[in-house]
């Protein structure tokens, strides 16, 4: 069997952050952008906004 996957590609999105977020609210950020991500991280956080590691095929 052969399955073909299209290119992965990773950048660093910028989320507004909210009092007491989980992973929850970060996978429905992805949702509205259209994204089923491979794999993400939280690379950093500021007193505004997430930052967030996401790799996912393009």
């Amino acid at each position: 069997m052969l399955y073909y996957l299209g290119m992965v590609v990773s950048e660093v999105l910028k989320f507004d952050r909210i009092n007491n977020f989980d992973n929850l609210y970060i996978e429905k950020q992805f949702t509205k952008l259209g994204i089923i991500p491979v794999r993400w991280a939280i690379v950093d956080i500021d007193d505004l906004y997430i930052f967030v590691s996401v790799s996912y095929e393009k």
